[in-house]
């Protein structure tokens, strides 16, 4: 079944292929749900957190549970929203720098995923391609 969000952009800002099947791919990306890492940019410190939601009724995005990351329950294409909030670890506490959201269309091709990325907005923060570095990176 497909998981398709019928407002996804129709201009995509980056395209790529993940050398892994379609459902390990998911399971990859799905992992970096609530992940957070701390950079240090320029002189202050930054603390990033992502949030990853599917597809769900062709209007909306909501939680990946395990149910859906069983082999078979999605097959062909599937959409996910990506969330970055960046915030400055200052000393009176955090303060929001940033909150990109990115749509990705990840599409079955046998052995390996083509993943389409889409920002929404064209404010500062990240692009495209950080999201794709980001993705790529996830695993270390």
């Amino acid at each position: 079944m497909r998981r398709i969000y019928y407002r996804f952009p129709q201009r995509v800002d980056l395209s790529f292929a993940m050398g892994m099947p379609f459902n390990e791919t998911l399971r990859y990306i799905a992992d970096i749900h609530n992940e957070e890492t701390t950079k240090t940019t320029g002189k202050e410190l930054v603390k990033v957190r992502t949030k990853v939601e599917i597809a769900t009724d062709r209007a909306s995005f909501g939680e990946i549970t395990a149910d859906i990351l069983r082999p078979g329950v999605i097959s062909e294409a599937v959409d996910l929203r990506i969330s970055v909030l960046a915030l400055a670890l200052r000393g009176g506490g955090k303060v929001p720098i940033a909150n990109d959201i990115f749509y990705l269309r990840l599409t079955d091709q046998g052995s390996r995923t083509d993943i389409d990325i889409a920002k929404e907005g064209r404010g500062e923060g990240l692009d495209a391609l950080d999201m794709k570095n980001i993705l790529l990176g996830a695993g270390k």
